[in-house]
């Protein structure tokens, strides 16, 4: 069954008994019911232990290019400590508090990429969802997919929600157990995001089994072999240990924008003009608590241009990013055009990958 075929799925079941919809609950209670029960996330989530394998694809040739083993342990307020396990490195995570998480020092594992592609994807599916403010018009669908009888949200206008941003990033559509729910399907243009074999910890449902197919072909696929709430005496296992470095909170579409204070343009190289050599750098970062930027892990784009890009946005700063009122180190990436045309600052020259252009500029 494709995407298209998901995306279709309610439409026979909604023709055939439109008079029946009309008593259904609405688009916003079936995403408000579908938080409180699943995941593993949010306030209210019970203390749990978890360990599940996780294997990552190439969508183009089907090969293997990651697999490891995501270890869990909360508190459930909010405490809580990963440990990522694969052949050759392992690293660990520990959040202390809803604004201060640390990392193993020294740690070769890309800690930020791991979270969202597994961590996130697992425990905190409905992350976006939870987030929508309580004007966003949804609309509610229903119909069955694979045996299963499901009631189905989409945002109502999602080109004019995303103000510029591509829609996918903010808004998929969201397709609940009918009975229970809980979260069975996440769909967006390209991808589709299957959770299966539920088991119950607390009030909560969570997958044990989850396949993320980007364009219908395997892209990542993660099994549960232990959940289990967390045991008495556990404090122990979701406390720091070892040498530890603060490890800053990755800045996602959605989020409160990161609002710049001074960028400038960077000087194009003479190596990369004798060359003719153009192209868009991604500069990874991390704005620091009073905003100063610091290199995130190397630039990626054609060599010379690299090295300007990540030596210039080293420079630039921004507004202390706030959680909660209280100023925390964030992550991001800073996207340089070095198109051979005159400098056109924000939205033009630099981009900010996680955040739209009409963001960008309030």
């Amino acid at each position: 069954m494709t995407l298209k075929s998901l995306r279709l799925c309610a439409v026979a079941a909604i023709a055939a008994a439109t008079a029946g919809l009309a008593q259904a609950p609405t688009a916003r209670t079936l995403l408000n019911q579908a938080i409180k029960v699943t995941g593993l996330a949010g306030a209210d989530a019970p203390a749990y232990h978890l360990k599940a394998n996780y294997t990552l694809y190439d969508i183009r040739s089907g090969k293997e290019t990651e697999s490891g083993t995501l270890e869990a342990w909360s508190n459930g307020s909010g405490v809580w400590h990963r440990e990522y396990t694969e052949k050759k490195n392992s690293a660990s995570e520990w959040s202390t508090s809803p604004t201060e998480q640390v990392a193993t020092k020294g740690a070769r594992l890309n800690l930020n990429a791991l979270n969202m592609e597994v961590a996130q994807t697992l425990l905190d599916p409905l992350h976006q969802g939870a987030r929508y403010p309580a004007d966003l018009e949804l609309t509610p669908q229903a119909g069955t997919f694979n045996g299963e009888v499901l009631n189905c949200i989409t945002v109502t206008y999602p080109t004019t929600a995303a103000h510029g941003m591509n829609p996918d990033l903010l808004f998929p559509r969201y397709c609940f157990d009918a009975k229970s729910g809980a979260l069975r399907y996440t769909t967006t243009s390209t991808v589709m995001t299957h959770y299966s074999a539920f088991k119950t910890v607390g009030s909560r449902q969570v997958a044990t089994k989850v396949e993320v197919k980007p364009y219908n072909r395997l892209g990542e696929e993660i099994d549960v072999t232990t959940l289990e709430p967390l045991p008495a005496g556990s404090d122990a296992m979701v406390k720091p240990s070892g040498k530890t470095v603060a490890f800053p909170l990755a800045h996602e579409p959605g989020d409160p924008p990161l609002v710049p204070t001074h960028v400038a343009e960077c000087e194009y190289p003479i190596e990369a003009r004798n060359q003719q050599v153009f192209g868009v750098v991604s500069v990874p970062i991390v704005v620091e608590k009073d905003g100063k930027v610091k290199s995130n892990g190397p630039a990626m784009g054609p060599g010379p241009l690299s090295r300007a890009a990540q030596d210039c946005v080293t420079n630039y700063r921004f507004q202390p990013y706030l959680v909660n009122g209280q100023p925390v180190e964030v992550s991001d990436t800073i996207e340089y055009n070095f198109d051979g045309k005159p400098y056109q600052g924000l939205n033009g020259t630099i981009t900010i990958a996680s955040q739209a252009p009409a963001s960008a500029q309030k």
